[in-house]
């Protein structure tokens, strides 16, 4: 009796576990992914120094964009009108969970001070998830650990940052900011129109950035560095923003966005305002473009920015993504 209670048992802890398990499944038999916290491990890179998708799914986490604090001072609101379009789409069709499990949508960050998670890339898709129409239980993304800087003081910190190039301590306007300048929240993040034309150059090929390591070639969709072998592409940190600093000062590129171009952050995202600089944008960009080849272009953004001298055909960004 005592033998056949005790089997009985067992196959009752077999089957809890089994439903357990099954609960904290999140895709095809992975493992549930915990929330960020103090146990969040860091991630190891390969041989090849890439963090795989294997590893970021094994040691990563999922935060709540609220809890995430940026390292740069401004988005542009274009490209982070897009995603947020993309992710309440998604959200519609049941399908959020894929799209932000992909590879490339994993976000970076390290762990500051006070166990702090700083984000160290992917600004725009965090400021999406944000601005999504999704529920607010619903506003995480998945991430992963590229350090652990817990138990420095906080000046030391900041100093790895910038050795590290983990931050952007510049204001839209070009101006130095210090730390303590920096949003404190994914929210408070500006509009820096100069970013999203910056971004619109480098998706035309006015200057080439490099592909990111691992990245899958796909010869019908050749990247910039792909059609332009001869440009030494760029892998330098916050490219976009030295390009949109050094397109700010280019006459042509001033008229066009003359007045406020700028569209405040507020959830749902300003579209009428948004409308109004794709347009000023869109008049800027022939102009943007040719000042990209220019010989003052590579004098302006140094070496290892990517510049070519070949002049682009500038193609904008699709309105509202359509």
């Amino acid at each position: 009796m005592r033998a056949l209670t005790m089997m009985l048992s067992g196959f009752l802890a077999i089957g809890l576990a089994g439903t357990a398990e099954a609960k904290g499944s999140k895709h095809d038999g992975d493992s549930a992914i915990p929330e960020c916290g103090k146990n969040t491990k860091v991630a190891r890179p390969d041989e090849e120094g890439i963090i795989t998708l294997k590893e970021k799914k094994k040691r990563g986490c999922v935060i709540d964009v609220k809890a995430l604090r940026p390292t740069q001072s401004a988005v542009g609101m274009d490209a982070v009108e897009c995603k947020a379009e993309k992710i309440s789409s998604n959200a519609r069709k049941g399908k959020l969970d894929d799209y932000l499990l992909a590879d490339n949508r994993w976000v970076p960050m390290v762990r500051g001070p006070g166990g702090v998670f700083y984000l160290t890339d992917h600004h725009h898709l965090s400021t999406a998830v944000w601005n999504a129409d999704i529920k607010d239980k619903e506003k995480k993304v998945y991430a992963f650990l590229l350090a652990d800087w817990s138990n420095m003081k906080e000046d030391a910190f900041w100093q790895q940052m910038i050795t590290q190039h983990d931050t952007w301590l510049k204001a839209p306007d070009g101006k130095d900011i210090t730390p303590a300048q920096l949003p404190r929240s994914i929210g408070a993040l500006q509009d820096d129109p100069l970013r999203t034309l910056s971004a619109w150059v480098r998706g035309s090929c006015g200057y080439v950035k490099c592909d990111p390591p691992g990245a899958a070639k796909d010869d019908d969709d050749p990247s910039c560095a792909d059609k332009f072998p001869n440009v030494t592409c760029a892998d330098a940190y916050f490219l976009e923003f030295k390009w949109g600093a050094y397109l700010a000062n280019v006459q042509e590129v001033k008229d066009a966005l003359a007045g406020e171009a700028s569209c405040s952050q507020q959830t749902p995202l300003n579209t009428s305002c948004l409308d109004s600089q794709y347009d000023k944008l869109t008049k800027a960009l022939p102009a943007a473009m040719q000042a990209a080849a220019a010989p003052a272009a590579q004098q302006a953004v140094g070496e290892g920015a990517g510049y070519n001298p070949a002049v682009q055909t500038g193609i904008a960004q699709p309105k509202h993504c359509k």
